[in-house]
């Protein structure tokens, strides 16, 4: 599939006003991948550390922490604000929910796909995983692609009100979404906790 011109452009502006909602601190961003939203983030005046498994797109910027390591065991203690943008559907249903529990009390900006009436990627027939509706995304060849997932073969894809439901059981009862969203299955979701 190929990305129409507005859709970054879509995306910066969502991450603009969310982040901007924020009184500046420290920021970690999970799954940083390509550093773009870690470098806005710290031309806003943030405290940015980058967490990726992979250190291949980091670009380099001193004002950044950039921190090469899984971030399923990243240690999300002392930051204002977390970011998981592009990151959460790579992810499988355990390693979702283990995210968020690890992140509650803090304020969570998530970016992500869920699996709506019109995906814009091949998904899996519906599942039922740790009790949540949705679908699996064939995350297989990971190795040699660095916007797959890291470790995992096929990582889970909520529908959009059971997404809802595992937040707010896992310390988010509190979600705005971005709309109108950048696909028809993604946007941005703001996270507060309880």
């Amino acid at each position: 599939m190929t990305t129409r011109p507005e859709r970054p452009a879509r995306r910066m502006q969502l991450f603009d006003a969310l982040i901007g909602r924020f009184p500046v601190g420290r920021l970690v961003d999970l799954g940083a991948g390509h550093g773009q939203f870690s470098l806005r983030a710290a031309d806003a005046g943030w405290s940015v550390t980058a967490v990726d498994a992979r250190e291949t797109r980091f670009p380099p910027d001193d004002r950044i922490t950039w921190v090469r390591q899984d971030v399923r065991t990243f240690d999300l203690g002392g930051f204002d604000l977390i970011l998981c943008l592009g990151l959460f559907y790579h992810l499988t249903i355990e390693d979702q929910v283990a995210l968020l529990d690890r992140a509650a009390g803090t304020p969570m900006i998530i970016d992500t796909h869920v699996a709506t009436a019109k995906p814009t990627h091949r998904l899996s027939a519906p599942v039922t995983a740790l009790g949540y509706r949705g679908r699996l995304y064939s995350e297989e060849g990971w190795e040699e692609r660095d916007t797959a997932s890291w470790q995992n073969d096929a990582s889970f894809w909520p529908r959009p009100r059971e997404f809802y439901r595992m937040l707010a059981e896992h310390g988010y009862p509190a979600v705005f979404a971005g709309m109108p969203w950048v696909t028809t299955d993604r946007t941005f979701f703001l996270c507060l906790p309880a």
